[in-house]
């Protein structure tokens, strides 16, 4: 696969968005990725991924506002331009080291899975991720909780994001290496529709870039 998408800002209406899949149509799957979600992953390669389906991994960061220095955590004012940059760059290099760890279980798969990657800035992960789904226009969206599969028990992004996204994405939430039936969405979960209902806006900047 390959895409290229702009960065997208509060103040940017439009995004160019190219890609190269057959006939147009979008087969692949875009699984949200952390610190600890190899099971998230793992739980895809195994139940989700069929021939001619590509992967796209994301992960949503926040932005940078402070640094941790050998002195303390230090803010940007605080510090040199040529400083931030070292600094920068080692966060850029920490998030590298994370995505390849999940990109080499890709590749190390026997299916053999074409994998992206793409990085995600916002402080708002779950409204990011909804943004993110009409701008990419995704179908199947996959990602980690911690709710409990058994009961269905907790709350969070991936819970909002299952909650509000539009009926042209499929959202699946992994927790444990299991999926999460949709019939365990707790009714709490409804407070957060009106939230996200009244502030709709584009809040992430996002880069992609493909695997090796």
């Amino acid at each position: 696969m390959s895409r290229e998408i702009e960065e997208i800002g509060e103040d940017r209406k439009n995004v160019t968005i190219s890609s190269k899949l057959d006939g147009g149509k979008n087969h692949d799957i875009y699984i949200v990725v952390g610190k600890k979600d190899l099971h998230v992953l793992q739980w895809a390669l195994d139940h989700a991924i069929s021939p001619g389906v590509h992967i796209c991994l994301v992960h949503v960061f926040p932005p940078i506002t402070y640094f941790h220095t050998p002195v303390g955590k230090l803010s940007r004012n605080q510090l040199s331009q040529e400083q931030v940059k070292v600094y920068i760059n080692e966060e850029n290099n920490r998030r590298k080291n994370l995505l390849e760890k999940y990109m080499s279980l890709c590749n190390d798969s026997k299916k053999g899975v074409p994998v992206d990657t793409m990085l995600v800035e916002s402080n708002s992960p779950s409204k990011a991720l909804l943004d993110l789904i009409s701008v990419v226009n995704i179908t199947s969206l996959i990602l980690g909780t911690k709710r409990s599969t058994s009961t269905g028990k907790g709350q969070g992004i991936g819970d909002f994001v299952q909650k509000n996204a539009p009926h042209s994405c499929e959202v699946t939430l992994v927790s444990a290496g299991k999926r999460i039936k949709n019939d365990q969405l707790k009714e709490s979960c409804n407070s957060y529709s009106l939230g996200y209902r009244h502030s709709k806006r584009n809040l992430f900047e996002c880069i992609c870039f493909p695997g090796k």
